[in-house]
């Protein structure tokens, strides 16, 4: 049988391509215009969850020409390549075993200088992908949050039509002015209230919270946060902490192979921000909307009813708790002696398509 997934590597797109294959004893085996990779096999691959709430599942081998990864979103390709790798890795075993026991030999001999390297190392870790995030290049972000962007896309319901599209679209032009991010705004079919922002400049609203705004200001609000979180590389540094410094040392030195934004995407649902982050993207935020025009107010009176929801928590408040110290220091933030004029949409009209 014929299968799909998302492929990266060497000589592939950075966003990745489509790639069919077939799964056999001997390995995967490509087809059509992939027909030219070698077949892989099953003991060369390793894999793992990942993507937006572990849907997909990754692979990762070393080919000739470098390292290559595949993403696969269909359940049926997920489980006609498990059946092969979990025999595979049972083979293996006795391999395995016996490389761990020399490592094990290796590491009681130099046991005392190794265990002082890393707990110096470890002691530094956050300083040390601080570090490396200031200075990774824009273009390198920029590409990586392509290749996640096209990983989580390839498994959810955007609405390419819907008819909030446009104001999102007009309302982030307003409120990244200036920006070096080329930003996308997109709407995903999904009732839960949330919104979240990737790397790169990808803002993803879901329906159900253009359905709980009140008035287009709102929504505004919640855009203007979210851009807030791409500007200050919020969601790059939460990403590569979770990855590790390795990542972060990779990234530095220009490489955003497939393995990489792979290695990130599997965090993508697990990214949450801290309290100081979430603070800095609100007081952004709020200047943001002022300096276009936009009344903040919006912003203020769409975090303030949330927690009223009842006792389930809205998913927002999941990545962007709530707290009175964070709605106090908007408030004060809050310009007090100006005017807005009311945004042109009607946005209950604009979310119930």
């Amino acid at each position: 049988m014929s299968l799909s997934g998302q492929l990266f590597g060497p000589g592939i797109s950075p966003t990745g391509a489509n790639a069919t294959f077939r799964a056999g004893i001997f390995g995967l085996n490509f087809q059509d215009k992939h027909s030219h990779l070698p077949t892989v096999n099953w003991t060369e691959i390793t894999w793992r969850r990942g993507g937006f709430n572990d849907h997909h599942m990754l692979l990762e081998w070393k080919g000739q020409e470098g390292a290559f990864s595949l993403a696969l979103a269909q359940p049926a390709a997920q489980q006609a390549v498990l059946d092969y790798l979990q025999p595979a890795r049972q083979q293996a075993k006795p391999k395995a075993a016996g490389t761990r026991a020399w490592i094990t030999g290796l590491v009681t001999v130099f046991v005392v200088l190794p265990v002082l390297a890393i707990a110096l190392l470890l002691s530094q870790t956050n300083r040390v992908i601080d570090w490396a995030v200031d200075r990774i290049p824009v273009e390198a972000e920029k590409t990586l949050g392509a290749q996640s962007f096209a990983q989580f896309r390839a498994s959810k319901a955007l609405e390419e039509n819907h008819p909030a599209l446009p104001m999102l679209r007009e309302l982030g032009r307003r409120l990244s002015k200036g920006s070096v991010y080329e930003y996308q705004f997109h709407i995903l079919r999904d009732d839960t209230v949330n919104a979240f922002a990737m790397p790169g400049g990808y803002i993803v609203f879901h329906t159900g919270l253009l359905k709980k705004a009140g008035r287009a200001e709102e929504a505004a609000g919640v855009l203007a946060h979210e851009i807030q979180h791409v500007e200050r590389r919020h969601g790059l540094r939460g990403l590569v902490h979770a990855a590790g410094w390795r990542i972060a040392l990779t990234l530095l030195l220009g490489d955003t192979g497939g393995s990489v934004a792979a290695s990130l995407a599997e965090n993508l649902g697990n990214l949450r921000f801290s309290r100081t982050q979430e603070t800095e993207a609100d007081l952004r935020g709020v200047k943001a909307l002022t300096e276009a025009g936009i009344d903040p107010r919006g912003m203020m009176e769409f975090f303030k009813k949330l927690p009223k929801e009842g006792t389930s928590v809205p998913a927002i408040l999941s990545s962007h708790p709530a707290s009175e110290a964070r709605f106090e220091a908007v408030e004060n933030a809050l310009p007090k002696d100006r005017t807005f004029e009311p945004l042109p949409y009607d946005i209950k009209k604009l979310s119930t398509p």
